[in-house]
């Protein structure tokens, strides 16, 4: 799996790095949003649960996919200004059972 930052955008009003990320994984299974945040998180040198992934699409026979990630300050930065299903699905939030 290799990660390539095709865009990167500071947004100062929100404290984030706003990404658009292309992951190449020709012969593999498309990965999973864990090992992209983790691997995404490195790059820009940030925790992992610093970092949101808004969306990931895989584009059909060609082993290639784009994801849309922000990459905030802090934790609580993120969970203040995130949706709260983004912040379950990347890891920061987790799901209260009764």
């Amino acid at each position: 799996m290799k990660i390539k930052i095709v865009k990167k955008t500071e947004n100062k009003l929100l404290d984030r790095v706003e990404l658009d990320v292309e992951i190449e994984h020709q012969g593999e299974p498309v990965p999973t949003r864990d090992a992209v945040l983790g691997r995404v998180a490195a790059e820009v040198n940030r925790e992992k649960n610093q970092v949101v992934l808004i969306k990931m699409q895989a584009k059909y026979g060609i082993g290639i996919s784009h994801a849309i990630i922000h990459a905030y300050d802090s934790q609580e930065r993120a969970i203040v200004v995130e949706r709260e299903y983004l912040l379950k699905r990347s890891g920061i939030r987790e799901d209260k059972k009764e």
